[in-house]
């Protein structure tokens, strides 16, 4: 499989090339050459996750890893979960279920791709004598879940940025009180949007970031996509659901890239019939559906996080296929994103869209209702992410199809919300801070890429 970018300037690479480049030269995204297609009856007969992965990703990597070590690797990433089946489902209201995307270590649906993509970093620096050197931006989930596979790495050190006062206080200090040699949490008074921008600038200058081996593992990073596209397969075969059924999957989305992942399971062979965008009041996607205008708003605090995010970095990867794989015009468009805030698509262009995506907006006073409602009716507990993606599926999607939703993060993360909404104590103070014993360690500063470019100088060769 080869790779090339968004924009043009990189062709012809190889999984391993767009790995550690995270970003392309001319600050596109990489993308595959041609979509692999799957066998779906074949696919079927894979009951066990690790097995099913291996055959879902392994055309992405062809050439990169021989098949025999990416099992093991495969097999190894998901050995530490927290339930012998590593995906859960919840069933509400007819044929409507949760997919219980927070088993793993850190408690939402990030540790699908982390626990693998660190390995296969590992697997490749494993003959090198230098340490490769990630940095994240993250709206909540995506550094914890990094920082937990990285500490278990003895070639990698990470530099993770989140932006201060906008992140709730569990998905903090699951970053902040991980204390080891090659961890550097780093608060950003400022936006996820302005912590990710300096993520884009470093990868973007070559000539800093060839220097001291920086890579990103934001979903920026195809990897990313890559291993976020095995659940959906997973969970209608898991369900033994016949692909001539309707079925949906609702997904609370900030950044795109765990929607786009169900996109490129479709363009794959998946048989499902539509992706719902579920948005915040950060509705930057939701606007687009609607009007066929993508344009920046101001970033809106709300109980939903890691979904506080004015610009959708992945929908770059969609707007490619849109230009039917024409560079020139993706950057085009990207272009006038940066100079004029937004840019408008064609009515062709957006019915296209439409033919497989929808889109609802839901305001945190409904998405209080909503986790009230679903504790008093099913005595369940969703965090308001989920809450987010129920309340757009049950706003567009019909009871007689098959209706998944996202379950992307344990209620736990997000406990004072939670608790408020259902009027009641259920997460004791022992269980929401007595995991993390060690007292916080970040560094602090105002929206300041060269002070970022300053730490990552100074704690490289640690």
């Amino acid at each position: 499989m080869r790779y090339l970018s968004t924009r043009g300037a990189d062709k012809n690479l190889s999984f391993k090339g767009i790995l550690f480049s995270g970003l392309a030269s001319d600050g596109g995204l990489y993308v595959p050459e041609k979509w692999p297609q799957v066998d779906y009856e074949k696919l079927k007969k894979q009951s066990n996750y690790s097995d099913l992965a291996f055959e879902i990703i392994h055309p992405f990597m062809e050439g990169d890893i021989e098949n025999t070590i990416l099992k093991k690797i495969i097999k190894d990433a998901y050995s530490n979960f927290s339930r012998d089946e590593i995906i859960s489902f919840k069933n509400l209201k007819k044929n409507e279920k949760i997919i219980e995307l927070f088993n793993g270590p850190t408690l939402a649906f990030k540790d699908f791709a982390m626990q693998l993509i660190i390995p296969i970093f590992d697997y490749y620096l494993s003959s090198k004598k230098e340490k490769l050197n990630l940095i994240v931006a993250t709206s909540g989930d995506t550094g914890s879940a990094a920082i937990n596979a990285v500490q278990k790495s003895s070639k990698i050190n990470i530099f993770c940025l989140f932006p201060k006062n906008r992140i709730s206080d569990f998905q903090k200090k699951q970053m902040t009180t991980v204390h080891g040699n090659n961890i550097f949490p780093i608060e950003i008074d400022g936006t996820f949007d302005d912590c990710q921008n300096i993520v884009k600038s470093i990868l973007i200058d070559k000539s800093f970031s060839n220097e001291f081996s920086i890579a990103a593992v934001n979903s920026i990073n195809w990897s990313r996509v890559m291993a976020q596209i095995i659940y959906y397969f997973y969970s209608l075969i898991k369900n033994d659901i016949s692909e001539k059924d309707l079925i949906n999957f609702s997904v609370p989305t900030g950044n795109f890239g765990d929607i786009y992942a169900g996109y490129v399971a479709i363009k794959m062979g998946l048989p499902a019939n539509k992706l719902v965008i579920a948005t915040n009041e950060n509705d930057i996607l939701d606007r687009f559906i609607k009007s066929g205008n993508y344009s920046i708003n101001e970033v809106a605090k709300t109980s939903s996080p890691s979904m506080d995010i004015a610009i959708a970095s992945n929908f770059e990867r969609l707007l490619f296929e849109l230009n039917n794989k024409s560079t020139e015009k993706t950057s085009k468009y990207m272009d006038d994103l940066r100079t004029n805030n937004g840019f408008d698509v064609s009515e062709d262009q957006l019915n296209l869209v439409k033919k497989l995506f929808a889109s609802k907006r839901i305001n945190q006073d409904e998405v209080e209702n909503l986790i009230k409602n679903t504790y008093d009716e099913f005595n369940y507990v969703i965090d308001p992410h989920t809450a987010i993606g129920l309340g757009a599926s049950r706003e567009i999607n019909n009871e007689d199809e098959y209706n998944f939703i996202l379950g992307t993060a344990h209620p736990l993360k997000f406990s004072k919300t939670v608790e408020k909404a259902i009027e009641e104590n259920i997460y004791s103070s022992d269980i929401t801070h007595g995991d993390f014993k060690e007292e916080e360690k970040f560094f602090s500063f105002e929206n300041s890429e060269s002070k970022v470019r300053e730490i990552i100088k100074n704690n490289v060769n640690k």
